[in-house]
């Protein structure tokens, strides 16, 4: 008999080959609240107080537009599988990306990721050898009645979140309105890289067709 799984969420795993030797000397990190309060002379915590949203934007939440030859890395290799979920090429473009550090006592709360399609994490630090993991929310978990396989040790994907593992080198996608968090994390200084994608192409599906044209008339001589 076959297993059917009819409304599974595509995500992505892959391993990253790249020298992350100058982008581990980065210290641009977007802090959260705890993290601003903590330390509050940080450059991104008297930016945050001082600096207009664009400044901010620009210095912290763009930051692979410093590094080209992984910004294109991670595209190829997103539209690659894009394209295998889809059967379209969109020319997926990466649109933010940030630095985050987890320090002993850290956490990620609950969150989603808003104005795009997929969002991503790369793990480019050196050791995650006692690092917390990223927890996808089951967004099915709401929907199932019935937990049968609680107490049997095994992984069911319908009812169980699903978590990603740091490692060097660890790159992983999934769809930007599933929740993610993190525990609260007691090792090492865990450090990731984290980013969205939006689609370029213009996209057709009746009423809910796209035309780039349709909203920036400029750009193309209109």
């Amino acid at each position: 008999m076959n297993t059917i799984v009819p409304f599974g969420y595509y995500t992505a795993a892959d391993i990253i080959n790249y020298d992350f030797k100058e982008l581990r000397q980065d210290d641009r990190f977007s802090l959260n609240r705890a993290q601003r309060m903590r330390y509050p002379d940080a450059p991104h915590t008297v930016d945050m107080k001082s600096k207009s949203t664009d400044f901010i934007t620009e210095k912290y939440l763009r930051i692979l537009e410093n590094y080209p030859t992984l910004r294109d890395l991670l595209e190829a290799k997103f539209n690659m599988f894009a394209y295998k979920m889809i059967g379209k090429d969109y020319k997926f473009k990466i649109t933010t990306s940030w630095l985050t550090r987890l320090d002993t006592g850290d956490c990620i709360h609950p969150h989603s990721h808003h104005n795009c399609f997929y969002s991503g994490i790369l793990y480019y630090g050196k050791d995650y050898s006692d690092a917390i993991p990223l927890t996808l929310t089951n967004p099915l978990l709401n929907t199932v009645a019935n937990v049968y396989a609680e107490n049997s040790g095994e992984h069911n994907l319908m009812w169980h979140n699903y978590t990603l593992q740091p490692f060097p080198g660890a790159l992983y996608f999934w769809p930007s309105h599933i929740q993610h968090y993190s525990e609260l994390h007691t090792g090492e200084s865990r450090f990731s890289l984290a980013f969205n994608f939006a689609a370029t192409e213009d996209a057709y599906l009746m009423d809910s067709s796209f035309k780039r044209e349709w909203v920036t008339p400029e750009v193309y001589g209109d």
